[in-house]
């Protein structure tokens, strides 16, 4: 009996010895990755942004392996190209990523404003994250806790950014007279733009000014002859876009340089997009808009860029990569605080009760539509054109008027 335990302990040693020399000491479960699964526009009218997207979680995911994963596990990048964020593709995306591959998180961009909502918040307790600002998200969350608890926002709502318009307009005000308190407003049809415009439209109003123009198109509008003649007719002291197309606002802006009225021109988020500047050209200099994703410039932000050019052999565009990037580490560092990255609740609990300092300022969740608010730790960028692809920003560049106001306004 005592020969026959020797040679089962004897077996078992063999046997467990090929495991630890195969794993380095490590179990199978262990070396199992971590997975982050990013439903993203690959394909389609917003693929440009979608590329943007996947970049910051490249980097995210390097810098992550970098130091050795999460909890002692590589951390690994799953996709989904969402395509025109059709519903029923992104219905599609998360039974892909949440059923067939297993995440352990989703990071989107922007994903469909609702059915991207339904299909990774109240349907699944797998953490979610977006930026769509979209106040009907936040108002998701705020009002069915219970359903959508584990989606978080990672921006601020539509409403801030024409709040951060609207001041943008009137930044001349201390130094020019403006010829009138006339303002245009020009949208598309999305819910974004609607929302936007609403915000400056009710601080003008407030303000004083007149709005004479509040005009809603549908998207795919290459003419604008009919828009341009009311604004030429009123020739307000400023005009308010909100179009999110290239082709859109590339067309309008060209045709209202034909013949410009003496107006400020805000052209929102576009402003940023170096194919609407390179659309334009250097006619498109003194046009103003937000942009979403400025990077701070702290050592931390400095050393972020260099290693994003290093990677992309580029400059990182001012649309999603440091939101996507900051994203992934708000979660990781609640996974390695939690120490399990399947605990869901005590995840989100941990993103609630400790706000991150990222690359773009101050992540705190801890308010009841679980969304970004703007403030002096997470400001709301607003920049202007310069020219050769560069843009300068309100409160540490110099901003100048437009080139094509004729006569230049008076100086006080």
């Amino acid at each position: 009996m005592k020969n026959l335990t020797k040679i089962a302990l004897i077996l078992m040693v063999l046997f467990l010895i090929p495991v630890f020399v195969y794993s380095g000491g490590k179990t199978e479960e262990t070396e199992e990755p971590i997975k982050i699964g990013a439903p993203l526009p690959l394909t389609g009218y917003a693929a440009s942004d979608g590329e943007h997207m996947l970049m910051g979680l490249q980097l995210a995911v390097d810098d992550l392996n970098a130091k050795g994963g999460l909890l002692g596990r590589p951390v690994e990048l799953v996709t989904y190209d969402i395509e025109d964020l059709l519903p029923e593709v992104v219905s599609a995306s998360a039974e892909y990523l949440l059923r067939k591959e297993k995440v352990d998180v989703v990071i989107e961009g922007y994903g469909g404003w609702g059915p991207d909502f339904l299909a990774f918040g109240a349907k699944s307790d797998v953490p979610f994250f977006h930026g769509s600002g979209s106040i009907q998200g936040a108002n998701l969350v705020k009002d069915d806790p219970e359903s959508y608890w584990n989606m978080f926002q990672v921006f601020s709502v539509e409403k801030t950014y024409g709040i951060r318009a609207f001041k943008g307009l009137t930044f001349f005000e201390k130094d020019y007279v403006y010829p009138n308190k006339k303002i245009a407003l020009v949208h598309g049809d999305w819910e974004w733009d609607l929302l936007y415009t609403q915000a400056v439209k009710e601080l003008a109003e407030a303000a004083g000014w007149e709005v004479v123009m509040d005009e809603t198109v549908p998207y795919g509008t290459t003419d604008w002859g009919s828009i341009l003649l009311k604004i030429r007719q009123e020739n307000p002291a400023a005009i308010c876009t909100s179009i999110l197309s290239v082709a859109d606002i590339a067309s309008f802006v060209n045709q209202f340089l034909e013949n410009p009225t003496d107006s400020l021109l805000d052209i929102s988020y576009m402003v940023v997009f170096t194919e609407v500047q390179d659309a334009i050209g250097e006619k498109l200099k003194g046009a103003m808009g937000y942009v979403t994703s400025y990077v701070l410039p702290t050592d931390e932000g400095k050393a972020w860029e260099k290693r994003f050019k290093d990677k992309f052999g580029m400059d990182y565009p001012l649309t999603t990569p440091p939101s996507t990037y900051d994203t992934a580490m708000v979660w990781a560092k609640a996974v390695e605080a939690v120490g399990d990255t399947r605990d869901y609740k005590a995840i989100a609990d941990y993103i609630r009760a400790n706000p991150y300092t990222g690359l773009l300022g101050l992540y705190d969740f801890n308010n009841p539509e679980q969304t970004i608010h703007p403030g002096p730790q997470r400001p709301i960028a607003y920049a202007q054109y310069a020219g050769n692809g560069e843009l300068s920003f309100f409160g540490t560049d110099e901003f100048e008027l437009p080139p094509w106001l004729d006569p230049k306004w008076t100086k006080k």
